[in-house]
């Protein structure tokens, strides 16, 4: 299989995303309303120690984290043990015995060494929808539903997309008739030919359906689906309780098919498959927003959908952020096409572009954990999975890189697997230095330079505003790297700073702040706006301050840079 969407450029839906075709593999040979504040009608989180809390405690300090769709055997599962996260496929073989298995860690009475273990759903595409034909889907009341379906964009044809506020969750029935669900989606017959044929649109690749989750109709199918069922696919209550179905007791669900929403532009009618449903983006917020609610202590992971935390796309307004737990960057540097190593275009804007934008959505007060995915098997000559379980050394130099990068210069957590998403290993937990004795990085949301391939962006270092206000003063910067979670102190006092005898500005008042978006960052990077703001006060009006903010990490030893940035403001 081969991976070509993108999380950040218009090339991003070529295909849908590797970790959804495993999915629909595993359907394909499998078959020819949320619930109260519990979520779950009383049923038990894991089979662990642990309890749901602190699962959700547990994720957000993840270090090791492995994906496995495949089988299940010992030696898998003696692995996984070893690990704080591992996301399963329910449809794989992954029974409630293997599940509590694997939470109960190495030591089954040690409730600190527990695991947490998610299931894979999608809720941007039907799998249930890949093998049933138009006219099946039709006659099966499933996909029939209220029969105002397929729907279209309520703004009318927009192929470079356009803001998303006050749309209709259900958007608009498709012209060309219905006769399905008001979930499916119509919008690509629009954009390819001109006119709705008022047929549910498919992935081009794997044939399932694309899907609004905004519409409440489809959250109370993906909630009630069991394995056992009709539907023949695990939904979020059997993944996530005792109660319903085979019980799977997961400690939460990984959410695939985020791309669903992206951006119009991101695809066009010659596109090898175009994605053209970015008005249902509010509507994706809101379905995190009512699972999170529906399910308050289950870990909640988000597969791409970077767009949601990236000001360059109106979906930044509906930001997903406060909601899940961990976020997934899949192929940030090697991504699973075989023929091709790593992509100049796509890598450059991850890195310089999609990562610093991520990690200053990632590091604020409600944020979450970034995990990210690579795969060992690019290019020719040059690559091998087996390296990854030590059949082989080919492709060494490119999988070490591969770590240092994502961990140590961006802050993810890394994983590497085969394009199947089936090789259970442990490469990256043994080869990352998770040692941190270095400051964070500054680096910059915003990059003159981001015309494909990317270059990298001149660092905005420390503070670079400072706005008065009544007894307070607001103060702006950008963005630093590191390892670990980075925090910003800032450093004030009425004389001005010597550098040179107190280097660690240990004689001015540090305040560490408590970031939230800067002015105008929503509308987008720009040279005057930045990622970062916090507002000081009990200032003394008229006073002269002189302010430093520096970046650390939150390491044991909390290392700090020491940058000698100063800007002054008087409160009035």
């Amino acid at each position: 299989m081969v991976q070509l969407s993108h999380p950040g450029r218009p090339q991003r839906a070529a295909a849908r995303l590797l970790l959804h075709a495993a999915g629909l593999a595993i359907l394909c040979m499998l078959t020819s309303c949320g619930k109260d504040s519990s979520g779950n009608n009383g049923s038990g989180g894991g089979g662990g120690s642990s309890g749901p809390s602190s699962a959700r405690e547990k994720a957000a300090r993840v270090e090791n984290f492995l994906i496995n769709y495949g089988a299940w055997d010992a030696a898998a599962i003696d692995m996984a043990k070893h690990y704080d996260v591992v996301v399963i496929h329910p449809s794989q073989g992954a029974t409630r015995e293997i599940i509590e298995q694997i939470q109960k860690g190495v030591d089954p009475s040690d409730p600190s060494d527990d695991v947490v273990v998610l299931g894979y759903i999608s809720i941007g595409e039907d799998l249930r929808t890949s093998t049933v034909t138009d006219d099946e889907m039709r006659r099966d009341p499933r996909f029939r539903g209220d029969g105002s379906g397929p729907r279209v964009d309520p703004r009318g044809h927009l192929p470079g997309g356009g803001p998303l506020d006050g749309i209709p969750v259900l958007g608009s029935p498709s012209p060309g008739g219905t006769g399905f669900a008001s979930w499916y989606l119509d919008d690509n017959s629009i954009d390819r030919d001109g006119a709705a044929d008022g047929l549910p649109d498919r992935n081009a690749h794997f044939g399932a359906c694309f899907v609004n989750a905004g519409d409440p109709r489809w959250f109370d199918v993906v909630d009630s689906m069991t394995l056992d069922g009709v539907d023949h696919l695990a939904g979020l209550r059997e993944i996530m309780t005792r109660s319903t179905g085979r019980g799977l007791g997961c400690d939460g669900v990984f959410l695939d098919t985020w791309d669903t929403c992206g951006p119009n532009g991101f695809t066009n009618p010659g596109s090898p498959n175009s994605s053209e449903f970015e008005w249902t983006a509010p509507g994706f917020s809101a379905f995190m927003a009512r699972l999170r609610r529906a399910y308050p202590d289950r870990v909640l992971l988000q597969n791409r959908g970077l767009f949601f935390f990236d000001p360059r796309h109106p979906h930044y307004k509906f930001t997903t952020r406060g909601i899940p737990d961990l976020v997934l960057f899949e192929s940030f540097r090697l991504n699973s096409n075989p023929n091709e190593g790593i992509n100049p275009d796509f890598y450059a804007d991850n890195r310089y572009n999609v990562a610093p934008k991520l990690m200053a959505e990632a590091n604020r007060s409600d944020g979450f954990r970034v995990v990210s995915l690579g795969y060992a098997e690019g290019p020719p000559g040059r690559m091998s999975s087996a390296t990854l379980v030590g059949g082989s050394s080919q492709g060494t130099d490119l999988l070490l890189e591969d770590i240092e990068i994502a961990e140590q210069e961006n802050g993810f957590r890394h994983y590497l697997t085969d394009a199947s998403v089936t090789l259970v290993n442990d490469y990256v937990r043994t080869h990352a230095n998770r040692s941190d004795s270095a400051p964070p990085k500054w680096t910059s949301t915003y990059n003159s330079k981001d015309s494909p391939p990317a270059g990298v962006p001149e660092p905005r270092v420390g503070i670079q505003e400072v706005v008065p206000g009544s007894h307070s003063l607001t103060v702006r910067w950008d963005v630093a790297l590191d390892l670990n979670r980075v925090r910003y102190a800032l450093y004030l006092q009425t004389t001005p700073f010597d550098f040179g005898s107190d280097p660690r500005l240990s004689g001015a008042r540090r305040i560490i702040l408590a970031p939230s978006p800067g002015a105008g960052y929503e509308d987008g990077p720009a040279p005057t706006t930045y990622a970062n703001e916090a507002t000081v006060t009990g200032l003394t009006s008229g006073q002269v301050y002189y302010l430093v903010i520096r970046a650390f990490d939150s390491s044991a030893a909390e290392n700090e840079e020491r940058n000698r940035v100063v800007l002054t403001g008087t409160p009035f």
